[in-house]
Order: C-alpha cells, then structure tokens, then sequence
C-alpha cells in the first residue's frame, strides 16, 4: 500500500473539511443540544442500507453523538474549520496540520469523520461498491482515483495518527 501516498496538503484539507461537515450533520439530527441521545442520529438505517456494516452501526451512532456534543459546545470550530480550510496550500499545510493537532476538539472531531469513513468503508472494495459520492463524482480526479486514492488517503491519515477503527 505505500505506492499511495497522501500529501500534507490534503490530509489538511481532508481533515478540515471532514470536522466542518460534521457541523451539517450535526444541524441535521433529530434531537436537540439540550438533549443529544444516540436515537438523534441523521442516519436512517433503512435509507443508508449498505452504507456500511451492520455491526458498526451502533460505534457509528456513538462516535456521532460525540461528534454532536462537541459541535454543541464550540460552535465557533465550524467557522474556523472553513476558514482554515481555504487558507490550506502545499507551503502552509504542516503549520496547519500541526495547528489541527493542538486543537482537542478539532483534532477530535477530524478523528470521529475519518473513524467514520473506514467504519463505513473498511475496504477499497466496499468504498468503490457501496457509492460513496466520491467515487460517483463526475470530476475526472476523483474518478480516476476512485477505486483507491480516496480511501487510500483516509487510511493513511488514520494509519499516521493511530486513528484505529
């Protein structure tokens, strides 16, 4: 698996954009901040059937509601993540990475969206059969690495941070 590699840049993009979103699905559950519980979960299980494993769904469930409280808590991270993100180039990309690293909460939830990728996708095989969008974009980058560089670039990240799923 060395033969992929994931540049700095985008694992500081990809870990920046993966914490912003979980603001989205964080606006999207169907509990309040007041009350999270694992119920609250945007995911329907009959709608994301075959989206991942059966057995990961109730770690997925937990790892989201944490997710949840931490977005409750410092609403500002969506701003900032988003600005970050914009400001990633290939010069800057360690400073920014290091700079996610010394954030817990953002660190942590970068760590929750990756862990939840590989929980969903444990496989090259499983990423390219179940649909993910990525590999059902129509940009010609993700299609011609579809069948590995998109899940090869989360696994690395998790592998390089002893994320381990």
């Amino acid at each position: 698996m060395a033969e992929y590699e994931t540049s700095t840049e985008n694992k500081a993009k990809i870990l920046l954009d993966e914490a912003n979103i979980t603001f989205c699905e964080t606006s999207e559950r169907k509990d309040s901040s007041e009350n999270r519980t694992l119920d609250g979960s945007p995911w329907d299980m009959g709608r994301m059937d075959g989206e991942f494993d059966e057995e990961d769904y109730q770690k997925i469930l937990e790892i989201q509601l944490q997710a949840a409280k931490i977005c409750d808590a410092h609403p500002e991270l969506e701003e900032k993540t988003s600005e970050m993100f914009q400001s990633v180039t290939a010069e800057n990309a360690e400073e920014i990475l290091k700079q996610i690293m010394a954030e817990p909460n953002l660190r942590d939830l970068a760590k929750i969206a990756v862990t939840i990728f590989l929980l969903r996708f444990p496989t090259i095989e499983s990423f390219v059969n179940k649909g993910h969008p990525l590999v059902l974009a129509m940009d010609e980058y993700m299609l011609e690495n579809a069948n590995a560089q998109n899940w090869q670039d989360y696994q690395n990240i998790a592998e390089e941070f002893s994320w381990t799923v």
